[in-house]
């Protein structure tokens, strides 16, 4: 089964029995597996790990391969196994790609959206103020902006269904820092906010107009 991890920056976490030591490439095993209490934790969803070690305080965050004996308690996408691999270690874009990757692949699950001082994965809108952090926003007309060096991910949804996807990195490929942008027809656009006094006026003639 394929999972993510995440580990303190020496590639340690704290189980049940005490820290455990992490080596990419090398299996580690448990006895047992019972979520929250025995064996080796990792996540379905990757920015679930986000909420056992942040996003920008040193943390690493790796894809694994789970196997043996794999437990669920139904807490966000954990699980618990008995052997565990880290295969590759991931950047953040990488992250934010496979974050991506899960939404499109089930469209219908909640609980995928994420907050921290490095991460924002919520509906419709999504700002990543920090280098390096990621923003995704998805909704039936998603927009996100960023700072230089900053991952967003625009995720289209039309009648529960992702229809388009896609990953920019800000200062890249023409993409400007602290620019809102959407995706329309498989392209990244700028898109127009209204804020403040004009935004309130036109959501009242919208109202006006159902």
């Amino acid at each position: 089964m394929t999972v993510f991890k995440a580990t303190n920056a020496d590639m340690t976490c704290t189980m049940g029995e005490g820290t455990f030591q992490y080596r990419l490439g090398v299996a580690a095993a448990a006895d047992r597996s019972k979520c929250g209490r025995t064996g080796l934790h990792a996540c379905e969803y990757i920015l679930d790990c986000t909420g056992y070690y942040s996003l920008g305080g040193g943390n690493r965050f790796f894809l694994a391969e789970a196997r043996g004996d794999i437990a669920e308690d139904g807490q966000d996408t954990r699980i618990a196994c008995t052997e565990l691999t880290l295969v590759q270690e991931l950047t953040n874009r990488e992250m934010a790609a496979h974050a991506m990757l899960y939404m499109v692949r089930h469209p219908k699950r909640a609980g995928w959206e994420a907050k921290g001082e490095h991460l924002e994965a919520a509906a419709d809108r999504a700002e990543a103020m920090l280098p390096d952090a990621i923003a995704i926003a998805r909704g039936a007309r998603p927009v996100a902006r960023g700072a230089a060096g900053a991952h967003l991910g625009l995720v289209r949804e039309t009648d529960g269904e992702i229809v388009d996807a896609r990953l920019v990195t800000v200062g890249r490929d023409g993409i400007r820092p602290g620019t809102w942008y959407t995706v329309e027809g498989g392209t990244v656009k700028e898109a127009v906010i209204l804020e403040g006094p004009a935004a309130a006026s036109i959501e009242r003639l919208e109202e006006v107009c159902r």
